[in-house]
């Protein structure tokens, strides 16, 4: 997942992080900005983290539904405890429309064969990810405003951004004017 669009980098370790990841200056709301401002937006991103082969037919509806699932699994990452009860509704959607895989172990697919399949692949990609052991290494970067999530996998769970070459940066920049300025 190395893609790099319009200023985004897909640096959340799975689809459903790199999803929250669609708005950038999450919490500076005089920079904030969300990368999916229309479907073909949407479609581009698809393609871009590698959830799909294809660029997809999105309608506005699915749009939406895409972003308000995205604002629910934010609030779910972020939160103590998460409330996990907001993941409820998709996740059920999503099992409506999914697949069982004829193998074990047992898992749900949902193809992304159109627009619409997106939300419910979506839903189902997040249950993975939350169902992995992965859960514990997700993180919130701690840069100033950010709001970008990852998978720290590093070995002692010590990362602290969304990149070193962005707020870690920034940080480090700050701390030497910081050093300096007095």
């Amino acid at each position: 997942m190395d893609g790099h669009w319009d200023g985004y980098d897909s640096i959340g370790g799975s689809v459903p992080l790199d999803l929250v990841n669609t708005i950038s200056w999450r919490r500076d709301p005089t920079r904030r900005k969300d990368r999916l401002s229309d479907p073909a937006r949407l479609s581009e991103w698809v393609v871009l983290v590698g959830a799909g082969p294809d660029r997809l037919e999105i309608s506005e509806a699915v749009l939406e539904s895409v972003k308000s699932f995205r604002e629910t699994l934010y609030r779910v990452l972020v939160s103590d405890p998460p409330d996990v009860g907001a993941l409820r509704k998709p996740l059920l959607a999503a099992y409506r429309h999914a697949d069982l895989e004829p193998s074990l172990p047992l898992r749900w697919t949902v193809p992304l064969e159109n627009g619409d399949a997106l939300p419910h692949f979506l839903a189902l990609a997040t249950e993975e990810l939350l169902r992995s052991g992965d859960r514990e290494r997700i993180r919130e970067c701690e840069g100033p405003g950010c709001g970008w999530v990852f998978t720290d996998h590093t070995r002692n769970r010590s990362r602290r951004w969304c990149s070193s070459s962005d707020c870690g940066n920034r940080a480090r920049a700050k701390r030497h004017y910081d050093k300096t300025r007095v």
